[in-house]
């Protein structure tokens, strides 16, 4: 484990590096083992790359040859989110990456294909509030939702602060519904989640919609959990997601690169310890502010899926979920969701995994 995580700061320290130049950078190919002669035939896929939990089967891939070994060579592409990963499909910038709530974007209006699911993205995606918020005075308003906190008259007008786009923005939606408010009966600020943390902090904002790390920090730090993604009942799913282009051109990379990244998966669950060490390292080189504990609250609670777990799981239903709420609240027009379930693909995986 120790070689792992050595090998893993290296990555991240590169991959820090290409943060730094703004925007979106490509990496050289990174080196997975054996000699360059070895491996310099070897296709080359373009992987997208964010500094989350989403990323770390990536980082394994990568630190253990798994790319090599199953027949490809990684290229890494940095983005800060989905957003920025969307916003890139257009320009080729990149063929493969793993996406959640931001996968419904490229799905219905770019024309990218989901082939699998890969790990649970509900947990730590919370909305909160200081402990002496009014909001946090209410709970169960909705009787539906007896773990839910605030009512329509505690949130109406308030300032809410996440990173649009995102799978906590559908959180923020979701929660207003369950409490019968729209969109429109709030102010929605968009920041990234370290920034909207200090704004709850500082008073600039009554709600924090965050994501781990730091939603797990906020926790930590005494402040109110009003709402989650397990609370309201909302599944969601981490997917791999490949460009058109990709999809229709480079279909055995693509089964080679799930075996690879299930490999992956599985190693990562069967050490929980190592892979909190892992994704703390991640995280840390990457700046964002974590614990150890956090990190593991946060492997324990968004666990990985195993390819054992993927031979039930019915791909793409978390992404029309997702789409159909964000059509109801005017995110995505109702005449793009029918691309939804045209992009969703299960037979590269059922390839890669034997099924």
């Amino acid at each position: 484990m120790k070689k792992l995580i050595a090998l893993a700061l290296a990555l991240v320290m590169a991959l820090s590096l290409v943060a730094c130049g703004g925007g979106t950078s490509t990496s050289q190919p990174a080196a997975s083992g054996g000699s360059q002669a070895a491996t310099e035939d070897l296709p080359v896929l373009k992987v997208a790359v964010m500094p989350f939990l989403n990323t770390l089967p990536i980082v394994y891939m990568i630190d253990n040859g798994l790319d090599v070994a199953n027949g490809f060579k990684i290229e890494t592409v940095y983005f800060a989110n989905g957003t920025a990963m969307n916003e890139a499909l257009a320009a080729d910038q990149w063929e493969v990456g793993t996406l959640s709530a931001a996968a419904v974007n490229s799905l219905a209006i770019y024309g990218a294909y989901c082939i699998a699911d890969i790990g649970h993205s509900e947990g730590g995606l919370y909305t909160l509030v200081k402990s002496d918020s009014p909001i946090a005075a209410v709970k169960g308003s909705n009787p539906s939702y007896p773990d839910v906190y605030g009512d329509a008259d505690s949130v109406r007008g308030a300032v809410i602060a996440t990173q649009t786009g995102t799978i906590s923005h559908l959180n923020v939606n979701k929660w207003l519904e369950v409490l019968g408010l729209t969109p429109d009966d709030v102010e929605l600020v968009s920041m990234d989640f370290p920034s909207a943390y200090q704004a709850l902090k500082t008073g600039n904002c009554a709600v924090a919609a965050l994501n781990p790390p730091t939603s797990y920090t906020a926790e930590s730090e005494g402040y109110v959990v009003t709402s989650s993604l397990t609370s309201l009942g909302v599944p969601q799913y981490d997917s791999i997601i490949v460009s058109n282009k990709a999809f229709n051109e480079r279909r055995d990379v693509l089964v080679n690169y799930t075996k690879a990244f299930f490999q992956a998966c599985d190693a990562l669950q069967a050490d929980p310890e190592g892979t909190a060490q892992l994704l703390y390292d991640w995280y840390t080189e990457n700046g964002s502010e974590t614990t150890l504990e956090a990190c593991a609250t946060e492997v324990e609670t968004r666990p990985f899926v195993t390819s054992e777990e993927a031979k039930g799981i019915t791909i793409g239903e978390s992404v029309e979920v997702t789409g159909e709420f964000w059509v109801s609240q005017g995110l995505l027009e109702e005449s793009k969701y029918p691309e939804i379930a045209t992009h969703v693909d299960n037979t590269i995986v059922k390839e890669a995994l034997g099924f």
